[in-house]
């Protein structure tokens, strides 16, 4: 780089070039990924810096911690998924995807991980695994079953991120489990997985949720008893966990969404019950790893509140149920509310606030995203 380029850098940088890369490393955790992008190609210790795994894994725990992000993705059948994400001083950001619009057309997202996003293609069943704050991805192509459900998740103890099919019997996405393959990021390869007689008249509702280590499915078994079902990355084993919902409550008026809190598995329900009355809960659960029988998993109660309105819990975020589905709160002109949005629920006041994000209407899916330097080319997460 010419050395008036090079000092016009650094002024608008606002970094002297004497500065011990000790210090350097600590400003640039704070920038947001975009700046980093363009201050690579300043000099080669700096490219070096940001393609450290350990500084990537430091970068990635700053930017969770300090401004933990909603990611919005329109649904849409027809035409190309649009993304959006919301940061936690509320201003909404798009994401451009014009390379991936022909890909994203009628496409559904499965999960978002340390600013990883899978997405499905529902055409020919190609899967995607994107980066958006860098605009990289990695394709992946898979002959299957159309009637599947899949999983997206990360563990750290194999530094790994891993992409699950499950495989249904008969024609539909919730039928008894047939086949089970996973897909490594780190080896490229796929290789099919033993349950043996585990996930018998066992059904699955929905595609899995990614957290510490396993991915989680919601489902039933034989008899409607409500479960659910991990996969355990490091070990490859599945296991059946029992819910804090009880028989009884298994009807059509429950709902049921996997999320996180306080860095543990929450499974947030909605129950109506008569006179227009819904109860919404957070429950956490705790798992002992000396424990291997059934009792190793136990749920606590962490909220619930009974309104009178309906709408479905998505996930938390920052001491917030957030949910979606509020046609009813509109037309009780709830807040004066214009427009589609979300409702955000405070864990601490119960107090429900109204968040319009007008262009991504009411059928969109809300995720929890943080924006980061991971790569999808080179899958290597360094421990802090």
């Amino acid at each position: 780089m010419p050395s008036s380029t090079m000092k016009q850098v650094e002024m608008e940088c606002g970094i002297a070039p004497w500065i011990p890369l000790e210090v350097i490393r600590s400003i640039f955790k704070r920038l947001p990924v975009r700046t980093l992008i363009k201050w690579q190609f300043v000099c080669k210790d700096w490219k070096d810096l940001l393609n450290d795994p350990s500084f990537i894994q430091e970068h990635l725990q700053y930017s969770a911690d300090t401004n933990p992000s909603l990611l919005f993705c329109r649904l849409t059948f027809h035409s190309t998924l649009e993304f959006c994400t919301v940061d936690s001083e509320m201003q909404v950001l798009p994401i451009e995807s014009l390379s991936l619009i022909e890909f994203l057309r009628g496409a559904t997202v499965i999960g978002s991980i340390n600013g990883l996003v899978c997405v499905k293609s529902t055409n020919k069943f190609n899967i995607l695994v994107w980066n958006p704050a860098i605009s990289k991805f990695r394709l992946l192509t898979k002959e299957t079953n159309i009637c599947a459900t899949m999983g997206f998740g990360f563990c750290s103890i194999v530094k790994d991120y891993k992409v699950e099919i499950i495989s249904h019997h008969g024609y539909s996405s919730t039928g008894l489990i047939h086949q089970v393959e996973v897909y490594s990021l780190s080896t490229h390869s796929w290789k099919k997985v033993e349950f043996g007689r585990l996930l018998d008249d066992v059904e699955i509702s929905c595609d899995g949720f990614g957290t510490n280590g396993a991915i989680f499915w919601l489902g039933f078994k034989k008899g409607n008893v409500h479960v659910l079902i991990s996969y355990y990355i490091a070990t490859e084993e599945f296991a059946l966990i029992p819910t804090p919902i009880s028989a009884p409550e298994l009807i059509d008026s429950l709902i049921c969404t996997l999320s996180v809190y306080e860095n543990k598995l929450a499974l947030l329900s909605h129950t109506t019950s008569g006179n227009f009355e819904y109860t919404l809960c957070l429950w956490v659960m705790e798992e002992s790893k000396h424990n291997k029988s059934e009792e190793r998993w136990s749920w606590t109660k962490k909220y619930s509140v009974k309104h009178p309105y309906y709408f479905r819990p998505s996930t938390v975020w920052r001491n917030m149920i957030v949910c979606k589905d509020v046609e009813e709160l509109r037309e009780r002109k709830v807040d004066k509310l214009i427009g589609d949005g979300i409702v955000l629920v405070n864990l601490t006041t119960d107090k429900l606030k109204w968040f319009a994000v007008r262009r991504y209407g009411i059928d969109f899916e809300t995720l929890h995203y943080v924006e980061s330097l991971v790569p999808v080319d080179k899958i290597h997460i360094e421990e802090l």
